[in-house]
């Protein structure tokens, strides 16, 4: 994976447990303190093995790391320069899901080596619609459960998130059943962002 996904761990468990946490996860994961550069990319063990020791040291699940992570997911990319990608890739939450993917192939030209995922939307109505989440790499659908939530942040809705097809168990993908109204006091749902 590469390097920002892992600057985004190491921002999550920073600022919600402190920077000694984030030593000792390192530490933990054998690594010594890594210092990781945006567009390198690191093998996945590295990202898998810091969620572990992440998880091992807050007392949370693996998944539960991967759905915080993916939550601050969004905003983390913003920060470090992809807003401008992010507002261009949808005016409203279902455009945003559904261009995900000419996102990734925006992306590729400064990531070389980028495999990322493939996202289709389906079943899409006013309030609701199905993701298709298809990746080579296994058990992130943490992840994208907190992705969509913060996604749902920029265009100010709350979510709800049933990941009721899972791969591996008689798919080749995952999907979820998303539900999305405007949050109370919102102005309109067609934000790039709050």
């Amino acid at each position: 994976m590469y390097g920002l996904i892992n600057q985004a761990i190491q921002a999550h468990v920073e600022s919600r447990y402190g920077a000694a946490a984030w030593r000792r996860g390192c530490a933990a994961a054998m690594l010594e303190e890594p210092a990781f550069l945006t567009l390198e990319s690191y093998p996945d063990s590295v990202s898998y093995a810091l969620v572990a020791a992440v998880a091992k040291e807050t007392g949370l699940s693996p998944a539960v790391v991967l759905e915080d992570v993916g939550r601050l997911f969004t905003g983390f990319a913003a920060s470090r320069g992809y807003e401008d990608l992010l507002r261009a890739t949808g005016s409203s939450f279902a455009q945003f899901l559904t261009n995900l993917d000419l996102l990734h192939s925006h992306v590729g030209g400064a990531y070389p080596e980028l495999r990322p995922p493939s996202f289709r939307v389906s079943e899409l109505q006013e309030d609701c619609m199905r993701l298709h989440y298809y990746s080579t790499r296994e058990g992130l659908a943490s992840m994208v459960i907190g992705l969509l939530h913060g996604a749902a942040e920029r265009f100010e809705l709350t979510l709800e998130v049933v990941h009721d097809v899972r791969c591996g168990e008689g798919s080749d993908h995952d999907e979820f059943a998303v539900r999305f109204a405007l949050r109370s006091g919102a102005a309109h749902a067609d934000k790039t962002h709050p």
